[in-house]
C-alpha cells in the first residue's frame, strides 16, 4: 500500500512543486518517496514496502518504457497472472506492480477483471499521450482527482488535493476512466440465485471465506489481526494462525467491557499472542477529533466517532512493528450484520438497502479503515471483501443470512465447529459501542462541522446525517431514507448541541456506576 500522486497534461514537468505537495500531504502513507518527471506527467509515490520491497520501486515501465505505472494496493493472485504472462513480457521483479503493467498491455481495460485484490493504480502511455486509471470492484483502496484547464491531478487522498481550491471527484468503486473520456463502471453487484442447498453451500462458504484469509496472510512480514471478539475477527483470527506463523491480535477497548472478556479469553484458549489497547475517557480529547476529522476525511458522524477510535488502535499496531493486519470489515453488509436488515421490508427495498450499504462502503467503513491504517503506514487488508466472497454472498438468500434470531446465521453455522459457543452465539456490538466509548466522544459532535470545514474538505463533499438517524427519521421506511440521502442535510446545531449534552449526562452516569 502507499500514496499515489499523478499530474498529467502538457508541461507537465512544471508542475513539479504541486507534485512534492501532493505528497507532503500523504507521507504517512508509506517508507520512500518515488518521483518522475517528464514533459507529460510528473508522478510520486510514497511507498510502503511490503510485496518485492526493493525492487518494485514505482512507476514501473514497459521496455519500450512508453507505458508507466503507479498503484497502491494488492492483488493477490498476481502470481498466477504472473506465471501467464511471462512467456511473452521480460518480467524484472517479483511483485504486483510489474503484473498490473503486462496485463494491461495484454487485455487493455478487461485486465480490471483479472484482478482479485484491492488496488488503485493509473497507467500513463506516454506515446499516445493518454491515461488509464482504475480503481476494485467495492473501492476498498481510494483514489480521486481534479481536473482544470490544464492538468488532471490524480490522489490517494483529499487532502493531497485541497490545496488545489477546485472541486475534487472520486473515482467510483468498479469503475476505470481514460482521461479524455467519462468513467465505465466495470462492475456492478447483481443479485444471482442460489442453486446449491443449505448443506452444500456452508461448506463453500466455509472453503471461500477460508482462502481469502490464507491469500492476504501471505508475506514474509508478522502481521497483525483486528481483533474485536465478535463473530466476523474471531474467524480471520482463528484461520489466520494456521496460515502464518506471527500472528497477533489487537484489542481496543475498556476494561471491564465484555470484549476485553471474551478476545482475552479467546487469545487464552487458542494462545495467541494479543496486545490490549485499554482506553479511558480522558485519552479522547478535543484534539483527537481534529485529528480524526483530519486524518479520516470522512462525511458521516458515526464513522467520524470510529476514527477516533481506530486511530489509537493503529497507533498500538504500528508502535509494534506491525506493517500488515487483517480486519473483518465488510461481513455485515454482505451477511446481514445490521439490526436494518431484519425490518419488514419488501424484497425489492431489501435488495436497494443491501447494494446501497455496500457500494457505500467506500466512503464510509473502508474509508476509516483506510485513513486510519495508512496514517501510520499499516496496511489493512479484508478477506470479507474477496470477489469470491462477495459473489457467494450474492447469491446467499435472505432467510441463511438472519435466521433464528441471528445475524450473520450463516457465517454461525459455516465456522460452527472452528469457534467455541461464547462467540458463536454472541449477537455483534458496533466498534464504539462495543469498546465502551461511544458516548465519551459523541460529546465533542457540535465541533465535527467546524473542523471539516476548516480542512477545506467541502471541496469534495459535505458533512452529512448518519444513515441510521436519516432512517430513523423516516419511521424506517427503506424506500423513503434511500430517497432522502439524495437531498439529506447536516444535523441542526439545536441538535448537535442536545445530544452533546445527553452523552455528557450519559457519561457521568456511566462513571459513576463504574466506581
Amino acid at each position: 500500500m502507499c500514496g499515489i500522486a499523478v499530474i498529467f497534461g502538457e508541461n507537465a514537468e512544471c508542475q513539479q512543486s504541486e507534485l512534492l505537495q501532493m505528497i507532503a500531504r500523504m507521507e504517512s502513507r508509506g517508507e520512500v518517496t518515488e518521483t518522475f518527471i517528464h514533459p507529460q506527467v510528473v508522478t510520486g509515490t510514497r511507498r510502503l514496502k511490503i510485496v518485492d520491497r526493493e525492487a518494485s520501486q514505482q512507476p514501473i515501465f514497459n521496455p519500450n518504457r512508453d507505458k508507466l505505472v503507479v498503484f497502491n494496493g494488492e492483488i493477490f493472485n498476481f502470481a498466477e497472472l504472473r506465471s501467464q504472462l511471462a512467456e511473452k513480457y521480460p518480467l524484472k521483479t517479483h511483485g504486483d506492480t510489474e503484473t498490473i503493467l503486462y496485463a494491461f498491455e495484454e487485455y487493455g481495460e478487461k485486465c480490471v477483471d483479472l484482478f482479485e485484490g484491492q488496488f488503485a493504480f493509473v497507467i500513463v502511455d506516454l506515446k499516445e499521450n493518454k491515461l488509464f486509471f482504475a480503481r476494485d470492484p467495492l473501492g476498498i483502496i481510494p483514489l480521486y482527482f481534479v481536473r482544470d484547464s490544464q492538468f488532471l491531478y490524480i490522489a490517494s487522498t483529499i487532502k493531497a488535493l485541497t490545496h488545489l481550491n477546485q472541486p475534487i471527484e472520486v473515482l467510483s468503486p468498479g469503475c476505470y476512466q481514460w482521461s479524455d473520456l467519462p468513467p465505465v463502471q466495470y462492475f456492478q453487484p447483481q443479485i444471482s440465485s442460489q442453486t446449491a442447498t443449505l448443506e452444500e453451500f456452508l461448506p463453500q462458504l466455509k472453503t471461500t471465506l477460508v482462502g481469502a484469509i490464507q491469500r492476504r496472510t501471505e508475506t514474509d512480514l508478522p502481521i497483525g489481526v483486528i481483533y474485536s471478539g465478535g463473530l466476523d475477527s474471531s474467524i480471520v483470527l482463528s484461520q489466520a494462525i494456521k496460515y502464518h506463523p506471527q500472528v497477533t491480535a489487537f484489542t481496543i477497548g475498556c476494561e471491564g467491557s465484555e470484549d476485553f472478556a471474551i478476545s482475552q479469553r479467546f487469545c487464552r484458549d487458542r494462545g495467541i499472542k494479543q496486545v490490549v489497547i485499554s482506553l479511558q475517557p480522558e485519552d479522547f480529547r478535543r484534539h483527537d477529533i481534529k485529528a480524526a476529522i483530519q486524518e479520516s476525511e470522512l462525511t458521516e458522524y458515526g464513522d467520524i466517532i470510529n476514527a477516533a477510535i481506530s486511530l489509537k488502535l493503529f497507533a498500538k499496531i504500528h508502535e509494534a512493528g506491525i506493517k500488515v493486519v487483517l480486519g473483518g470489515d465488510g461481513s455485515d453488509e454482505l451477511f446481514g450484520g445490521y439490526e436494518m436488515y431484519g425490518l419488514e421490508m419488501t424484497d425489492s427495498n431489501r435488495q436497494n438497502l443491501f447494494f446501497y450499504k455496500l457500494m457505500n462502503l467506500h466512503r464510509t467503513e473502508l474509508q476509516r479503515v483506510d485513513r486510519c491504517s495508512m496514517a501510520f503506514g499499516v496496511e489493512t487488508r479484508v478477506p470479507f471483501l474477496a470477489k469470491p466472497v462477495l459473489d457467494l454472498a450474492l447469491a446467499t438468500p435472505q432467510t441463511w443470512k438472519i435466521n433464528d434470531g441471528f445475524e450473520k446465521w450463516c457465517l454461525r453455522q459455516a465456522f460452527q465447529d472452528e469457534l467455541p459457543d461464547y462467540i458463536i452465539k454472541r449477537h455483534k456490538n458496533p466498534l464504539s459501542h462495543s469498546s465502551g466509548l461511544h458516548e465519551w466522544i459523541r460529546r465533542y459532535k457540535w465541533c465535527f462541522r467546524h473542523d471539516y470545514d476548516r480542512e477545506q474538505y467541502r471541496l469534495h463533499d459535505s458533512l452529512k446525517k448518519d444513515f441510521s438517524a436519516i432512517l430513523r427519521e423516516n419511521k424506517y421506511s427503506v424506500d423513503l431514507a434511500l430517497m432522502a440521502t439524495k437531498y439529506s442535510q447536516d444535523y441542526s446545531r439545536f441538535d448537535l448541541l442536545l445530544e452533546g449534552i445527553k452523552a455528557s449526562v450519559r457519561t457521568a452516569i456511566f462513571q459513576w456506576r463504574s466506581r
